[in-house]
Formats: C-alpha cells, structure tokens, sequence
C-alpha cells in the first residue's frame, strides 16, 4: 500500500463540527472513490457494537474499491473495546477502512501508537487566528481565488473564528467578485458586514475622525445582541493594525499616500491622514494595549458596553 493510498483506519478527533464533515467528506471519497455509498459505506453512532462494526470491516465491497465503516462519537466505543481494537488492527481487513469519529485522542495510549503506524490521525480542532488566515488563503485558492492578508483579517474580526461561517462567506465573496482574481476589503464590507447591519464600518469611521459623541452613537448601534463586543473588538484591532503599518511605513520615509496604499487604506483617505498626524507610532502601540486590555475585561465578565465606551472615547482622544 502506497503512502498515498487508504489507510486501514482513519481517527478524527476535535471538536470543530465544520472540520470534521469536511474531513469525513474528504475521506470517504479517497476510500470509496466513485461507489455508491449504499454499498460502500457504513455508519454507525455511540451505541454500536463491536460486532457489528467488525463484520462490516469483514465484508467484500461490492462495486467498489473499497469499503468505509465510520463510528461517530466514538469515545465510549473505544474505551469499552480498546483491548479489541488493538488486536484487530494488529492484522486489519485489506478490504475496508475504519474511521472513528472522537473528542479527544491521548497520545499515551498502544491504541494511539497503532493508528500511528499503520493509520492517520486528523486533528479537527478549530486553528488559532494565524493558522486561521492562512485556512482562508487556501479556502480561498481552492476557489480559484487570491486574498489578501488584510483582508482575511477583515472577514475573520468580522466573522470570527466560525468556519462554517467563513467557508460560507468565502463562497459567497467567490461568486460576488465572478472573474475577477482576487478579493478585496471593499468586498467584504459590501458583501460581508452588510448582511449584519448597514453601520459596519460607521464605527472606525468616526474613531478615525476623532468624533467621540458620533463614535458612542455608532457603538450603540452596533451592540444588537450579545456576543457583538468580541466582533466590534475585531474590527478596531484590524483598524489599529492598518494604522499602525501605515505610521510606521510614513516614518520609514514612505509618502503618506502610498503608505496608505500599502495598508491597504483606499478610502476616506484624507481623514486618515489627518488621524495619524494626531496618533504617533508610540500613541498607537498605547492604543493596542488598551484593546488587549478591553479584550481581557470582556473575557472576564465587564459590562461590554462600559468597556468598549472606555476604548472608544481613549481612542478618539
């Protein structure tokens, strides 16, 4: 069996829903290839017998290269048959796949080791934001289509870290921009944060003016429901960066209206200029700190709008 080829068993473990239908998609086309699942697949939940599972990894595939057989929420499964699974997949069927579906999978275990050796273990827990930009790169790739960093930055404040949510968008942004090869900040404001409200970017905007009882206004139409603090934070963090790049390229001795280019700033130009005339690169770090800050307060059980009211007003100051 090449190194390319399916594996005797497959373990899933993590417990990102979107990561885990994608991973089981993509598994059970490399094992059945073109067969009818009917034939080729089978599925069993929490409650499954040993038995049962071990006599369809038995089963010849008919119209098929191969057979699938999945247990989903699998932990108990394993713990009550662990002694079993080890001893199976010491000489497992050449005909067919297990795929076990888990939370969590201890490296401590002989079970662990085996699947090592002869199997694959796919972790499906959601990537932190780093990993997370460069999975909106490649979902975007795969679409035929280029994103920007900062702009990926842009849809993930604005989506945050759901990749349902962000697979769905990307599609969406796919089709909006048709032919053309890559996808923009102004696509993602015109398509993205439109569809949570038409003041998506009314709130950097008056930061931006330095604007304070216009800033508190567009703060307070932007907390609709609980759980809008985390993606208005995302924004003035993406904000921030852009500023902070911006400063910096203009000490650097770039023009300021390149630099604005390079920061991916297209737009109310002028009154960002004029923003950065007031907050020098040290004013900004200080404003990164008081976002890490309102960040920390929100995650610790602060009233969001007190906080994010604090940030705003420091912000414009």
């Amino acid at each position: 069996m090449g190194a390319d080829d399916p594996k005797p068993v497959y373990v899933m473990y993590g417990s990102d829903a979107f990561l885990r239908d994608e991973t089981r998609r993509t598994l059970i086309a490399e094992i059945i290839a073109n067969a009818d699942p009917q034939t080729a697949l089978a599925n069993f939940d929490a409650t499954a017998e040993l038995s049962q599972v071990l006599d369809e990894l038995r089963t010849l595939p008919f119209l098929a290269p191969r057979r699938a057989v999945i247990v989903s929420d699998a932990d108990a499964f394993v713990s009550a048959y662990r002694e079993s699974l080890e001893k199976y997949l010491q000489s497992p069927s050449k005909a067919s796949s297990l795929i076990l579906i888990v939370s969590s999978w201890p490296k401590t275990t002989r079970l662990y080791k085996l699947v090592s050796k002869i199997g694959k273990a796919i972790d499906c827990t959601a990537p932190d934001e780093r990993k997370l930009l460069a999975w909106i790169r490649n979902a975007a790739q795969k679409r035929h289509k280029k994103i920007s960093p900062e702009t990926g930055e842009l849809l993930l404040a604005w989506r945050g870290a759901d990749m349902a949510a962000l697979d769905g968008e990307l599609e969406k942004l796919s089709l909006y921009v048709g032919k053309r090869e890559s996808i923009t900040a102004d696509d993602v404001s015109t398509l993205v944060t439109a569809t949570a409200g038409p003041v998506a970017f009314a709130l950097t905007n008056t930061v931006t003016r330095g604007k304070i009882p216009a800033a508190l206004e567009a703060l307070s139409r932007s907390i609709t429901r609980r759980g809008e603090e985390f993606k208005i934070l995302g924004m003035l963090g993406w904000y921030l960066r852009k500023a902070l790049h911006a400063q910096q390229l203009i000490q650097s001795g770039m023009p300021p209206g390149q630099a604005c280019k390079t920061a991916g700033v297209f737009y109310q130009q002028r009154d960002f200029l004029d923003m950065l005339r007031r907050r020098s690169v040290r004013v900004l770090q200080d404003d990164f700190r008081k976002l890490l800050s309102a960040d920390l307060w929100l995650k610790t059980g602060a009233d969001p709008t007190t906080v994010l009211q604090e940030l705003i007003v420091a912000l414009c100051s």
